[in-house]
């Protein structure tokens, strides 16, 4: 009992050595894979159109751009898509499994 009094700061300072040790090689990668597992992607919130908003939208489209089956359509055509009536929607997040090119790109971001 009088030697480990004797040597109770060396002890202490072992513990916490080992401690230290254990988190930073075992307990931190660990949840860094965990986190880098699953990919969160937003989506953002969408304010919708009225049928009125999408009416108006047609009579537009119809008038600006041709009806007519060409390759080209212009960027401005091509744009005016809100020609249908669809419901407002709040922001969401879509948690999927990480691909194996982003779950590498999360790891090296980490240190890993």
């Amino acid at each position: 009992m009088k030697k480990i009094k004797q040597y109770r700061y060396i002890i202490l300072i072992g513990i916490i050595i080992l401690g230290l040790a254990f988190y930073w090689y075992e307990w931190k990668p660990t949840q860094i894979k965990k986190e880098c597992s699953w990919f969160t992607n937003i989506i953002p919130a969408d304010i919708g159109v009225t049928k009125e908003q999408a009416e108006v939208n047609k009579a537009k489209l119809l008038k600006e751009c041709p009806t007519s089956n060409s390759s080209l359509i212009s960027v401005k055509c091509w744009a005016m898509k809100d020609t249908v009536e669809r419901p407002p929607q709040l922001e969401k997040e879509e948690i999927r499994e990480a691909t194996k090119s982003e779950y590498d790109t999360c790891l090296r971001q980490n240190g890993l």
